[in-house]
């Protein structure tokens, strides 16, 4: 690899440029003061942009064969002008570093030469050129498309091989004194020595996006911990326990002195990694209330607009005019629900994909509400910020096109949320008594140890299950199989309509499409507490539920409002959601079912070792009360 660390530095437009040594012509090539001009009439790739930076790739450039690499950077805010008075630039910091790393034969993109406009000593914007790393992909990218969900053989031994390539290579950099503060699976790459198709056998690690990186004389274990959890974090899809303790081995566990046993050097690791994903996390779920890639913001008249890019601001505030007519109108048709704290409508909506949305109201009611605003975000605000952070974590909502507040001398009053109409799904209650209800008599034989026949057959639930069920029902038989009377009653009153296809599907079909239904809730669920997400009224009927091709179950999470992101999700607020999920089921879900969820979910949390006391507790709180749910006749009560 070329590494002529000899370089010239001149002035030139009052621009102070450093370059290596045989790549004069970068000069006459580009400007700082008209930067746009390096693209005129040169194919390029912009590859990332925004306030404050822009990244563009240039093929084949006159400058280098294999192409250039273009990193500027804007002018800053204020801060950054007396920042850049003590501290160097990131790209004088990656000029360095990378020169640094390629003399300590570490692979990095070759610096080409960097440049910084000043006034008055202050900065304006600077620039870098690297060479480009041809034939090469992010390290990130190439493990989720290959090494994800179960693999053959031949792919298990690949991605060792890859983990252990990947352990040898941080433990360089850490051995030789460099630290990435930023050190995650993007930032590395991986460049290959044949085309396309990549093999998996023949490639180098290289080190990029340098301006995080920092010089030192020894690593300490404190920061050696934290660059691996960096690496587990970003590679979590593919990484098992065993992955990762093969890892360590590799990298080697007595490079960190002050921890000797592996289960508790991983623990540590792993804690570590959990606050990184949370920092991260909470950091994205805020950027809907700033100007950013994906958000913007906006004043029309009296009122202050939060809004997802791609949308007109006339029309969303259109949109609260017309909701207001509906509601003055009494207009059956828009109105879906109304009371005196909020109010729903659904209106057509020309734009990208979406048809219709909702629009719903957070009423001010009283002056202390009103004095409450004063101090504290509104109702419509902590939705707007909850929602999008549920999709930051990956759980499905509605999309979020717009929070449109009210203002009065500065202070919130009404709030609006605009949010995609949720179509082609149904509320979980509805689909369980569409979807399942023709599997009542099988599923209750089966969970119950009676056979079609009405004879009893031999138990599938063990001792301890039985013991429990008592609590449930005072009479199991009878509750899980009414009379023909009690069944015509509850159908009767149970107006959702069935779903005939699943009528003549196989028996051990429905069966095994009732468990993965289950699973997949429980997975669902399991992932938001797991998050730290706590749901105020985690009912069916805030749930959406639609079945995929693939035969697995999507869940989309409504009533935003209420939802929290908590620091720790203790027992007590499990059993209260998994309370009212059990409350808010219908009975077609038997006990056996039940307790299926419930040991999937604590399987999902790794709190299985709970279960007898969270069970009580939700056995405790429920056998008092009746099962409520919505159909499409309204509410519905049933007994156990």
């Amino acid at each position: 690899m070329q590494n002529n660390t000899m370089s010239i530095r001149t002035v030139k437009n009052g621009t102070q440029w450093t370059i290596r040594e045989g790549y004069e012509s970068i000069l006459d090539k580009i400007n700082l003061d008209n930067f746009s001009s390096v693209l005129n009439e040169r194919p390029y790739e912009l590859i990332k942009e925004n306030k404050v930076r822009s990244v563009i790739s240039i093929p084949g450039s006159d400058i280098n064969k294999n192409g250039i690499y273009i990193k500027y950077f804007k002018r800053g805010g204020y801060s950054d002008y007396v920042k850049y008075l003590f501290v160097p630039t990131r790209t004088r910091t990656e000029w360095e570093v990378g020169n640094a790393l390629l003399s300590n034969d570490i692979n990095t993109a070759l610096p080409l030469a960097t440049a910084e406009k000043r006034r008055y000593g202050m900065l304006e914007s600077s620039l870098l050129v690297t060479e480009a790393v041809t034939n090469s992909e992010p390290l990130m990218e190439y493990c989720q498309a290959n090494y994800e969900g179960a693999l053959s053989g031949e792919k298990e031994n690949e991605k060792n091989k890859l983990l252990d390539k990947l352990a040898g290579f941080v433990r360089d950099i850490h051995e030789k004194g460099f630290c990435h503060y930023d050190l995650h699976a993007g930032n590395i790459l991986m460049k290959f020595k044949d085309n396309p198709p990549h093999s998996a056998h023949d490639y180098d690690l290289y080190l990029m996006d340098l301006h995080s990186v920092k010089i030192l004389k020894k690593v300490s274990n404190r920061k050696r911990l934290y660059n691996l959890a960096q690496i587990f974090n970003s590679l979590s899809s593919i990484l098992t326990e065993s992955d990762k303790l093969d890892f360590l081995r590799s990298y080697g566990s007595n490079a960190i002195s002050n921890i000797k046993d592996e289960n508790e050097l991983l623990g540590q690791i792993e804690s570590q990694s959990s606050r990184i994903r949370n920092i991260h996390y909470r950091s994205r779920f805020k950027r809907c209330l700033k100007e950013s890639s994906a958000f913007s913001k906006k004043r029309v008249e009296d009122m202050k607009i939060f809004f997802r890019k791609g949308y007109d601001t006339n029309s969303l505030a259109g949109l609260i005019k017309r909701h207001h007519n509906a509601l003055v109108n009494d207009d059956r048709t828009a109105i879906i629900k109304r009371d005196t704290k909020t109010a729903l409508t659904r209106l057509h909506f020309q734009g990208n994909a979406i048809s219709n949305v909702v629009v719903k109201q957070y009423k001010i009611t009283c002056g202390l509400c009103l004095c409450k605003n004063i101090f504290l975000a509104s109702a419509g605000k902590k939705a707007w910020v909850a929602g999008n952070g549920l999709s930051v974590y990956g759980l499905n909502t509605p999309e979020l096109l717009a929070l449109i507040e009210e203002k009065m001398f500065g202070i919130t009053t009404d709030s609006y949320l605009i949010m995609e109409e949720v179509r082609d799904r149904l509320e979980m209650d509805r689909y369980i008594l569409k979807k399942f209800h023709n599997q009542l008599e099988a599923t209750s034989c089966k969970g119950k140890g009676i056979n079609q026949s009405g004879q009893k057959s031999r138990p599938v639930t063990s001792s301890y299950e039985r013991g429990i069920l008592k609590y449930y029902v005072s009479d199991t038989t009878a509750s899980a199989h009414p009379q023909v009377g009690e069944r015509e009653e509850v159908n009767k009153s149970n107006e959702t309509p069935l779903d005939t296809e699943q009528l003549h599907q196989p028996q051990r079909g429905k069966i095994t499409r009732k468990r993965t239904f289950i699973n997949d809730l429980a997975k669902t669920m399991g992932k938001m507490h797991n998050h730290n997400i706590y749901h105020h009224d985690l009912k069916t009927c805030n749930i959406m539920v639609k079945e995929e091709q693939n035969k697995t179950f999507n869940f989309t999470f409504l009533d935003f409002d209420k939802v929290s992101f908590e620091e720790e999700i203790t027992i007590r607020k499990r059993v209260k959601n998994l309370t009212q999920m059990n409350l808010s089921t219908p009975r077609i879900f038997t006990i056996t079912d039940r307790l299926r969820f419930l040991k999937e979910y604590l399987r999902q949390c790794s709190i299985i070792d709970e279960k007898k006391e969270i069970l009580r507790e939700i056995i405790n709180l429920s056998k008092t009360e009746k099962i409520l749910y919505v159909s499409s006749n309204g509410d519905i009560t049933e007994d156990w």
